[in-house]
């Protein structure tokens, strides 16, 4: 019983490597205790105490889910937490899988004293680890929400992002924890090469964070971030409507002064305008002719219909009112999925705008005061493996939001972490725009160069310097360390049947 609930322990304890606290020394840790859990335990019991972690791990880390549902999906209590119970539950099965996979293609027990089978079980557990993540970032579209990876955003192992990506800075960490494991459980002259392995990752990444993997182009450019701070449940309110457009029109035109005499761009969040573009086209042109009659260039989110479809959008409100159509849609937010079982819970669930088609065609940047901008909207910046298709011709990137359906939890500040960790992998400024906050000015090193903080209204005027070059992980994506973690699981299952057939 203590064993198991130092898993739970364990995976209590790995949330907070992320957002807002960025513990990032916990992660590591956290999973290093979850390893020596494993150590000499059946498949069976290595499968629930994974589980355990994994309740803990989700429980905390996304309990956000329970807000959105709630309190702005409108579900009832009782159904929201149910929801929430069922999807923390669908995530612990990838740990408790790894657990338990891990255990039966393990090196056997007769061979644990031997330090090479030590080391070999850590590698199998990290491709495992890496394999899983892989994975819960593909089903049914995806959740690749607080990786182990996103752990190291400011962390010393996350001058790696630009090379190996995120699923890469987590193969690291969980290496990490588990040679970690392994120095304790050997002795002798593998000890000391083990710890040694330790060091040298740390000292290369020393080293990386040294290394320019973009180079600056062109002239900076004047940004100005506009959070409006309008609640969710007033946003889509219709006699609202024209109230929050006057208050993004008068935030955009406050102090607009010499940081803009050159020109430049405002941004305004996801859904800022929440009707179709045609609609305030009109409402608009007077106060677009003024800003661009001064070369600066409004860029907001909003609907786009055509026929019967509609589409959450990013649209440059003046000039050639560039469009952006959003392609990677959020389960249950804008779509159902699997319709026809779960229509059930959407008659319990009321989300405006929340039958969505996705864009089509490539995804190319909006060419914007002769700057690329890659534009990505909300979820979207959560895959990297997608937005490298900005890359190398985006000098800019940028990202609308609508965290105002996670309420006051920590997944907005999480949300931003993602956001820093895409521009550490492109080595490229980032902007990020939201409803309620957090809206965030990021360098191509993903640190935040200025913020608007979390349920406040105003304005922030940054001078962001586009950039050039493609990074390793823009050139190659995730498929070195999907290949590499394909190959260890591989030798590993070799081996085992090699074993038996002695």
């Amino acid at each position: 019983m203590l064993a198991r609930g130092l898993a739970l322990l364990a995976g209590l304890a790995l949330p907070f490597s992320f957002a807002p606290t960025e513990w990032w020394l916990i992660a590591p840790l956290s999973i290093a205790l979850f390893y020596f859990l494993l150590q000499e335990q059946t498949p069976r019991e290595c499968l629930i105490r994974g589980a355990l972690f994994g309740l803990a791990y989700f429980g905390i880390g996304v309990h956000w889910v329970y807000h959105s549902l709630h309190l702005f999906g409108a579900a009832i209590a009782p159904l929201a937490v149910l929801l929430t119970m069922v999807f923390v539950m669908v995530m612990a099965v990838f740990p408790s899988l790894t657990a338990w996979v891990w255990a039966h293609w393990r090196q056997p027990s007769s061979q644990s004293s031997s330090s090479s089978s030590l080391i070999r079980n850590a590698l199998l557990f990290t491709a495992l680890w890496v394999i899983a993540e892989l994975l819960r970032g593909k089903i049914m579209g995806g959740f690749p929400w607080i990786l182990v990876g996103y752990s190291q955003t400011a962390g010393p192992l996350g001058s790696f992002a630009p090379w190996i990506g995120v699923y890469g800075l987590s193969a690291c960490v969980v290496l990490f924890a588990a040679f970690l494991v392994c120095v304790v459980s050997t002795r002798g002259v593998k000890q000391f090469l083990v710890a040694g392995v330790m060091v040298m990752l740390v000292l290369v990444a020393a080293l990386a964070n040294r290394i320019e993997v973009s180079t600056p182009v062109g002239d900076p450019l004047a940004v100005r971030l506009v959070q409006a701070n309008i609640p969710q449940e007033l946003k889509f309110s219709q006699e609202r409507l024209n109230n929050s457009l006057r208050q993004y029109a008068s935030l955009t035109q406050q102090n607009l002064g010499s940081h803009f005499d050159n020109g430049g761009l405002v941004i305004w969040p996801e859904t800022a305008i929440p009707t179709f573009f045609d609609v305030v086209d009109d409402y608009f042109e007077p106060f677009t002719s003024a800003l661009s009659a001064r070369g600066i260039e409004v860029l907001s989110g909003g609907f786009y219909r055509e026929e019967d479809r509609t589409y959450n959008s990013v649209r440059q409100l003046g000039g050639k009112k560039a469009l952006y159509q959003k392609r990677h849609l959020v389960p249950f937010g804008e779509f159902m999925p699997m319709r026809f079982l779960l229509d059930f819970a959407a008659a319990f669930i009321q989300i405006p705008m929340s039958d969505l088609s996705p864009g089509t065609g490539p995804h190319v940047p909006l060419s914007l005061r002769g700057v690329e901008v890659g534009v990505s909207i909300c979820y979207e910046d959560v895959y990297g493996e997608e937005m490298r298709a900005l890359l190398p011709t985006s000098t800019l990137l940028v990202n609308v939001s609508n965290d105002a359906w996670f309420g006051p939890t920590a997944a907005p500040h999480q949300h931003e972490q993602k956001a820093r960790m895409r521009a550490r992998e492109f080595a490229r400024p980032l902007v990020r725009v939201t409803n309620t906050g957090v809206s965030s000015s990021i360098n191509h090193l993903g640190q935040v160069e200025g913020r608007i903080a979390h349920d406040t209204q105003g304005i922030l005027d940054v001078t962001v310097q586009p950039r050039e070059g493609m990074t390793l992980y823009a050139k190659t994506g995730n498929w070195p360390v999907f290949l590499w973690a394909l190959a260890v699981l591989l030798v590993a299952i070799l081996q085992r049947r090699f074993t038996f057939t002695r």
